[in-house]
């Protein structure tokens, strides 16, 4: 059984006023392609297109499962996917990344074999609307979402890659930075992008008190199918 809208997990966030939701394109395809093309639209304005990279989709399909944060008027003006639980290393998109440092790649994908059998969840694509004044507050969402994702999903892990001045915002949520990672000039030479990985069992000790105190209001009042 499903709610009216089709939506995974739903809530309202009491900082920017905005609902967030997770679907599948089968539930919303046509939030699928809004979140696309806020997407691609955003990579393409900091010059980050090859960062991003988004699975093939259509009515049908079950996965990615995908966040989406949107105004009253159904306006997207943020979003993130899951790549995941993933069933296998060769699935993770992280190690590839870090072609250009082997040793962090092989560090990367060691771990996340290690993880699997308890669930894992590759948190991508992640954007918010360039345009709007409520930028602070819906990537400290995002932060949290990836949280609720985890509880959502049944999974106890959840990692992204992330350029190193983006990663304290990571941090409010309960992420730490994967140790003995080399930073990888990824996309390009312009940035160095590190690994974080959060732990269910841990983020909420390690958020900051005003993230863990939305992230339980939030969990207590989420509709859920």
């Amino acid at each position: 059984m499903t709610t009216a809208t089709g939506e995974l997990y739903a809530f309202r966030d009491k900082t920017s006023g905005m609902w967030l939701r997770f679907y599948t394109p089968a539930r919303r395809y046509d939030l699928w392609r809004e979140y696309v093309d806020g997407a691609r639209r955003t990579y393409r304005k900091y010059h980050v297109e090859k960062a991003l990279t988004l699975p093939e989709a259509d009515l049908t399909s079950q996965t990615p499962v995908f966040s989406v944060m949107t105004d009253d008027a159904g306006k997207v003006w943020a979003g993130w996917y899951a790549n995941g639980p993933l069933q296998a290393v060769t699935d993770a998109y992280a190690p590839r990344e870090f072609a250009s440092e082997p040793v962090s790649a092989s560090l990367i994908a060691g771990w996340i074999d290690d993880v699997i059998p308890e669930g894992v969840l590759e948190l991508k694509g992640a954007w918010v609307d360039p345009s709007t004044d409520l930028k602070a507050a819906l990537a400290d969402l995002t932060s949290r979402a990836f949280v609720h994702a985890m509880h959502m999903l049944g999974a106890r892990y959840a990692y992204c890659t992330a350029a190193e001045h983006a990663a304290p915002r990571w941090f409010n949520s309960g992420a730490r930075e994967m140790p003995g990672i080399v930073p990888a000039a990824y996309p390009d030479e312009r940035y160095r992008t590190t690994v974080l990985w959060w732990d269910a069992r841990t983020a909420l000790d390690l958020s900051t008190p005003e993230q863990r105190s939305l992230f339980l209001e939030e969990h207590r009042e989420a509709t859920t199918i």
